[in-house]
């Protein structure tokens, strides 16, 4: 197994968190290496029948499901083991949509600069928008950036959406700050970012976020008109997303609302 972290955090949406396996399991080349951590909860007993459901379709040996309880923090601080090197954190509505491998040059150049806070697979040099912000950003026309008072996503490097973190920067702030769910965690490092000048990111985005529902209210998260219980209906019916409009797609902005298309398992 290979020294990464990684922690997905999920929420009534196994029929998106299926897409985010199933593309990860194509795109991230040292998939079956890793250890991929899934946090999960669920609102109602449906939402439980779809978990139920995921877990025997990808029941692959190095994904570990963890039925989260009411001691959140304590979850994730157990799930980040200080002897690999590296951590990363995903959220259930990301899909993949470009090969990746540990072994790339932008990942040896993040190992290799310890002024580069963090390495994200969500941006790209020439993104125009930020869709949370509703905000424009200029582009940065370089992988490798100063990210401090830049607008929207360049700006933003404590995010969970597929940005690498060395595990011992982020270990001391994780087990200081205090938060109960993935957007107060979010939102915590976000107000306390590590003292690094530089955020580094590929050429394409390999992974963006599909924000076609929002399953919490902690923040008012824009979001389209797809729900969580209409795709969990879909999921226990033996309907899946279609990944193939998704590969490469050329994005603009982190996030995108994009139809989908179910199709029979």
């Amino acid at each position: 197994m290979n020294n990464i972290n990684c922690i997905i955090f999920s929420r009534d949406r196994s029929c998106q968190l299926e897409l985010l396996l199933r593309s990860m399991k194509l795109y991230f080349k040292e998939f079956s290496e890793s250890i991929i951590n899934i946090l999960y909860t669920y609102s109602d007993d449906s939402f439980k029948v779809g978990y139920d459901k995921l877990f025997t379709i990808h029941n692959d040996s190095n994904i570990k499901y963890i039925k989260e309880t009411e001691d959140f923090k304590n979850h994730v601080l157990l799930l980040l083991n200080s002897d690999n090197l590296y951590t990363i954190f995903f959220v259930d509505d990301i899909i993949w949509k470009e090969p990746f491998s540990l072994n790339c040059d932008d990942f040896k150049i993040f190992e290799n600069n310890e002024n580069i806070l963090t390495y994200s697979l969500r941006l790209h040099p020439n993104l125009t928008y930020c869709y949370t912000a509703n905000v424009i950003m200029n582009p940065t026309k370089s992988k490798l950036f100063t990210w401090h008072n830049l607008p929207g996503d360049y700006g933003y490097p404590m995010s969970l959406d597929g940005h690498f973190f060395r595990t011992e920067d982020i270990m001391n702030l994780l087990i200081n700050l205090s938060y109960n769910n993935p957007n107060q965690l979010e939102g915590k490092m976000a107000m306390k970012p590590l003292h690094k000048p530089l955020m580094l990111c590929s050429d394409k985005s390999i992974i963006f976020n599909n924000p076609c529902n929002k399953v919490q209210t902690n923040n008012p998260n824009r979001y389209g008109n797809i729900s969580a219980e209409y795709l969990n209906g879909e999921f226990l019916k033996d309907y899946i997303i279609d990944l193939e409009p998704f590969k490469h797609l050329n994005n603009e902005s982190c996030h995108k609302e994009i139809s989908i298309t179910l199709i029979k398992k």
